[in-house]
């Protein structure tokens, strides 16, 4: 039943088609993700309660580290997977060459997990005394790190998606809510501390990677063995601007991901554990609830280098026009879901202790709107030749950020953090409407 649910690049095309097929891919994601959605409230709500705003806080500064750390030195593979995947997905003679780029991706995800693993050592130990760790939770911070940085999936990730198979992808997606909410209840009924918190957390991502694989073993097994790993060298050859792509798309990924962990990092660092808890959240809640920009995001990206590689530039154009409406209306629909809910929904799963996360909660959320209305615009360069034009503007914005998020930090505290990321949220609509707008108009 999956396989006949999943959508295939050449079913039919135009624009009718590339939206339908970004909805269903989409509600693919949000099946596995809005399942783990509803799961995080238990059993964040369950961390929360027994940690308290302090322990919390000290909780979320281990995990967001470690996520730092992986967004510095991990490449982004799913994406080079999609990008130069999409071309080679029929037809025995390049799915050969599909092997091939495969290999190459998973030797990138080892020897990023390897370099993360050196600098989460340094880092751990750096950090450490900043944020009041004694020896013992410095060195379950790095174990933890270390758990998370080797449980590589970035290019089965990137596989699912390119075989349009986004039903696989939630299956695997669900992974890490139902081990975590299995796990937290187990902790919270024997021995509630912060430490075995974390380790069902490490389960969780270990055991996510696991499934991944063996989802991309069994959807695309005849480009799985082990002997393309060998081959690195000729996909390299075979696919032209590789490395350029995969240098600016890691660095423009970092330089938008780490926004929201560095901001959180500043906030335990200057205020302190109990406003990073807050932050923290916040930020999870505001996440769960607007979820659906992520997935939108990710399932746009797999459909415009598809309708990109085998339908032409006009046939993105008119997918272009269509899903920014779409998403423009769907991130409106979102702020108002969060202004609605998001106060009862702290109130009731956390406590009266969290209320003063409801301000926080509101600028992330918007945010994370904001960022939903122009989900098509950094695709829309990636698939094209504004790959460089994106990193630019990633960088530029996340140098603005980083200056807005002082200046707030030193008159608002937190909510000046959360206040720059809405900021920032607003430059990147502007800026990347107009470069997408442009690399659309150039063909």
């Amino acid at each position: 039943m999956a396989e006949e649910m999943a959508i295939t690049p050449d079913d039919s095309s135009g624009e009718k088609t590339g939206i339908r097929r970004i909805i269903a891919n989409t509600g693919w994601l949000l099946g596995g993700k809005g399942f783990g959605g509803i799961l995080s409230l238990f059993y964040l709500a369950i961390l929360t309660r027994t940690l308290g705003v302090a322990g919390f806080g000290q909780f979320a500064l281990i995990t967001g580290t470690a996520q730092a750390i992986a967004l510095i030195v991990t490449f982004q593979t799913w994406q080079v997977v999609i990008r130069y995947g999409a071309r080679y997905i029929k037809g025995d003679e390049n799915r050969i060459r599909f092997g091939r780029l495969v290999g190459l991706c998973t030797l990138l995800d080892i020897a990023g997990a390897l370099a993360g693993c050196a600098l989460a050592y340094f880092a751990v130990g750096w950090l450490a005394p900043y944020f009041g760790w004694d020896q013992q939770l410095a060195e379950n911070a790095l174990l933890f790190a270390l758990v998370m940085l080797l449980s590589i999936k970035s290019t089965p990730t990137g596989i699912l998606r390119v075989e349009n198979r986004f039903d696989l992808a939630a299956y695997a997606e669900a992974i890490i809510p139902l081990v975590r909410l299995l796990g937290t209840l187990f902790v919270w009924l024997t021995d509630p501390t912060l430490v075995n918190f974390l380790i069902v957390w490490a389960l969780s991502e270990v055991i996510h990677a696991i499934g991944y694989w063996l989802f991309a073993a069994w959807q695309s097994r005849d480009i799985m063995g082990p002997k393309n790993l060998g081959r690195a060298g000729q996909s390299v050859r075979e696919n032209q601007g590789i490395g350029e792509f995969l240098l600016i798309s890691n660095l423009g990924s970092t330089f938008a991901g780490l926004s929201q962990n560095i901001a959180l990092l500043i906030v335990g660092y200057f205020v302190g554990p109990t406003a990073a808890g807050l932050y923290r959240l916040a930020s999870q809640l505001s996440v769960a609830m607007t979820k659906i920009s992520v997935l939108l995001s990710r399932a746009i990206f797999a459909e415009v280098n598809l309708v990109r590689a085998h339908q032409g530039a006009e046939a993105m154009r008119l997918l272009f026009r269509k899903a920014s409406r779409m998403l423009f209306i769907t991130g409106g629909t979102v702020i108002l879901i969060v202004l609605v809910i998001g106060k009862p929904a702290l109130f009731y799963m956390s406590g009266p202790e969290f209320l003063p996360a409801y301000p926080l909660l509101v600028l992330l959320a918007a945010a994370a709107s904001i960022d939903l209305a122009g989900a098509i615009y950094e695709p829309t360069l990636l698939s094209g030749t504004g790959a460089r034009t994106a990193l630019k503007l990633q960088a530029g914005i996340a140098a603005l950020f980083v200056v807005m998020l002082m200046i707030g930090l030193q008159f608002y505290g937190a909510v000046g953090a959360a206040a720059a990321m809405v900021l920032a949220a607003i430059v990147r609509l502007f800026l990347f409407g107009i470069a997408a707008r442009r690399s659309l108009a150039h063909g």
